[in-house]
């Protein structure tokens, strides 16, 4: 039985003479087709680093660690060369956009380019339509397609002259030649028919409608858009007569942006160990531009990217593990990049959903047009700014703070797992921060060991010395290897202990993994060479031990230590015993390890002291951000408050309305503040053994410092807007 609803359905379509079935069948048509090409994309990924092997890629991407950063950073650089190019390619006159705004268009439509099937068609379309609150379409659109026009044959002349260098310097096997003349010839005949269609002016789009047209496929929406296309193609090719210098600019650009690309590839390379030059580098980029250009349409080139690139390199005879790092490390920094662009995307589209949502709810409307709310929408960059300056000053006081305690407490914690429940230490001596004179005799310890209750007693050392990284100072642990390792119930893992002397060194686990040292390496220590012997953990103490009596001979305190260990038969009688050192050595400092933690936090005076400038530039910070935000605002709204002013309101509501303002701007501030912070604090502890700890406490400091200083930079800005005459305001240009 044929129902009405589809009686009335075939009737609609045959009036209007389509169907309402092609749409949603093209768009799952198309989601199936990007859904094969990436799922052929991953399975080639796969295959290709299951040849080439998980172990030698993840040592390699262990090799660029924090070099990842300045990767990211030259990727940003061809995102910014390119974004000036496409804000060139558009007329003065229409350029009423920032670059910043300019930037996340272009971050948005290439987000849409590397994740989606439709590649560069879709992705120009969305940076046309994120730019159109500004540019009008018909402006957007030329300056989108003279950018691509001689983007693309710039990367036509750079893949052309890549082909050529390699031809011409390296001995490849006969495919891959073959593979390269094809290159050569193809992009060799793309830009003699690009010069002859400039030069004769050919119109292939608005040729190709015209022949539609008479086919009559079409007809009416030809001959409505044939026009307007022809227009864009004639304006195209007036671009380089009209103007000149902003063409020259263009490919100027361009060629910079291929030149970062280059530089990408050598920076790689060379934080790989692979001793590139620049020629193969340049071959590198110009081959891979290839891959991309023919594989567009696999979402993100996932797989083909990487197989390519391995193959590219073992061409060029380096390590088939190299190539696919190389590809993963610019994979990643594409990745960054493209998130930046789907968070641009999705805050247009929240915006657009709200504008959408407040014309149906008039009190979400009133909201929006909130007076506070408009000003700081209506300068998003000075509010990003305003906000970024606030989070600055929360950061420094929450990550300082907390590195500064989390490097006490996280040694303390080593000190207090070295197996002893006493440290005994001379008398007089102040601090713990390694730098103590050897006061103590090593022959205490013998004495202590008699002591009722004592388990064993050992002596040892405790030394700075210059860090081997050229940065800070390393504490040096002096052990009697055979007695320390008995009572703090460390091992070797690794290699063996150490002598009764000598120029040699154990380290932890913690430092060989992070330091990538082996057996048979060697640590600066004082300014000469010592080698390492052993590995040990659990980690405990300083990271780095050496032989207790080289330690003496180098400090001139033979037969001397900085403190003895003391452990006890039962840890639960450690007061009694303390009790017992204290009565045979009354002189001596008994300390606890378990209250450690505690004394180290309170031990470094001038810690304090820093915490407190630290604190105190936090605030400056913050107070001059909002002064001279606030400052800047009443001055452009002069002409605003006086409207406001005549309209009846205030000298009380105008302070009220900048005070505000800058009281949501703190409020944000400590909030991405405190994100940037465990952001900043992830990084560090994953990229090294450093501790950084959160406390709560200097949260709620930070961010009362925020408020404050914001509050109070508000205060003239907000005083001066009320005193203003309204008649005076009215009349301010």
């Amino acid at each position: 039985m044929i129902s009405a609803k589809s009686v009335k359905g075939a009737e609609r379509q045959k009036a209007t003479g389509r169907s309402e079935q092609p749409g949603p069948i093209a768009r799952r048509s198309i989601a199936r087709l990007q859904l094969i090409a990436f799922a052929f994309g991953a399975a080639l990924l796969a295959y290709v680093i299951h040849r080439v092997g998980v172990g030698p890629i993840f040592d390699a991407l262990a090799s660029i660690g924090i070099g990842f950063f300045p990767i990211l950073a030259i990727s940003g650089l061809r995102h910014v060369l390119r974004t000036q190019a496409l804000r060139t390619a558009i007329e003065p006159t229409h350029r009423q956009f920032t670059f910043g705004q300019a930037f996340a268009a272009r971050l948005g439509g290439e987000a849409i380019t590397f994740l989606t099937f439709t590649g560069p068609l879709l992705g120009e379309a969305t940076k046309a339509a994120l730019l159109r609150r500004t540019v009008p379409l018909v402006h957007s659109v030329q300056a989108l397609i003279v950018d691509n026009i001689l983007y693309n044959l710039s990367v036509a002349l750079f893949i052309l002259s890549g082909a050529c260098v390699m031809l011409a310097n390296y001995t490849v096997p006969p495919v891959i030649g073959y593979a390269l003349i094809s290159i050569v010839v193809c992009m060799g005949a793309a830009l003699i028919v690009a010069s002859l269609a400039l030069r004769h002016r050919i119109m292939p789009v608005t040729w190709l409608l015209a022949r539609l047209g008479r086919t009559g496929v079409g007809r009416k929406l030809i001959r409505e858009r044939s026009e307007h296309v022809r227009q864009i193609e004639a304006s195209v090719y007036d671009f380089y007569t009209h103007r000149r210098g902003a063409f020259l600019a263009i490919v100027f650009l361009d060629l910079l942006s291929h030149a970062s690309s280059v530089f990408e590839v050598y920076f790689i390379l060379d934080l790989l160990g692979a001793s590139p030059k620049i020629a193969a580098a340049y071959i590198i980029e110009s081959l891979t531009k290839v891959i991309n250009f023919a594989f567009g349409f696999v979402p993100a080139t996932i797989g083909v990217y990487e197989g390519g690139t391995e193959v590219i390199l073992r061409a060029l005879g380096f390590a088939a593990a190299t190539g696919v790092t190389l590809a993963l490390a610019r994979k990643a920094g594409m990745v960054f990049w493209t998130s930046i662009g789907l968070l641009v995307l999705m805050w247009r589209a929240g915006l657009g959903a709200l504008e959408r949502l407040a014309a149906k709810h008039p009190r979400l409307r009133r909201a929006m047009d909130n007076l506070v709310l408009s000003n700081l929408a209506h300068r998003p960059a000075r509010t990003f700014t305003s906000i970024l300056g606030i989070a600055i000053g929360v950061l420094l006081i929450t990550f300082t703070v907390g590195l500064a305690h989390g490097l006490l407490q996280e040694r303390a914690r080593r000190e207090a797992n070295m197996g002893a429940e006493i440290m005994v230490r001379a008398s007089g001596t102040f601090g713990l921060s390694g730098s103590e004179p050897f006061l103590l005799p090593v022959s205490r310890a013998e004495e202590i060991e008699k002591i009722e209750g004592v388990r064993a007693a050992v002596p040892i050392g405790q030394s700075t010395v210059s860090s081997d990284t050229g940065f800070g100072m390393r504490l040096v642990d002096g052990i009697p290897f055979e007695k320390y390792a008995a009572i703090a119930n460390l091992h070797i893992v690794e290699g063996r202990g150490l002598n009764e002397a000598g120029d040699e060194a154990i380290v932890d686990t913690v430092w060989q993994e992070q330091r990538r040292a082996g057996i048979g390496a060697t640590i600066q220590l004082y300014d000469r060479p010592f080698r390492i012997v052993g590995v040990y953990e659990p980690p405990n103490g300083a990271r780095v031990k050496i032989p207790l009596k080289t330690m003496q001979e180098q400090v001139g305190s033979e037969g001397r230590c900085t403190a003895i260990l003391v452990a006890c038969e039962n840890p639960a009688e450690q007061e009694r015993v303390a009790a017992r050192i204290h009565e045979r050595f009354p002189e001596d400092q008994i300390i606890f390890t378990r209250d450690l933690p505690e004394l180290y936090t309170t031990s470094v005076p001038a810690l304090n002291i820093f915490i407190e400038v630290v604190v105190a530039i936090a605030a400056i910070i913050s107070f001059l951000v909002v002064l001279l935000a606030m400052y800047t605002t009443v001055t452009e709204r002069t002409r605003q408050i006086g409207i406001l002013k005549s309209l009846g309101m205030s000298n009380a509501q105008i302070a009220w309305v900048i005070e505000q303002e800058a009281l949501l701007v703190s409020v944000l501030g400590i909030i991405f503040g405190l994100i940037l912070t465990l952001l900043a604090r992830a990084a560090v502890m994953r990229a090294t053994s450093l501790v950084v700890e959160i406390e709560l406490r200097w949260v709620a400091v930070a961010a009362l410092i925020g408020v404050v200083g914001g509050i109070v930079g508000a205060l003239y800005p907000a005083l001066r807007a009320a005193r203003q005459d309204p008649v005076q305001a009215l009349s301010y240009e």
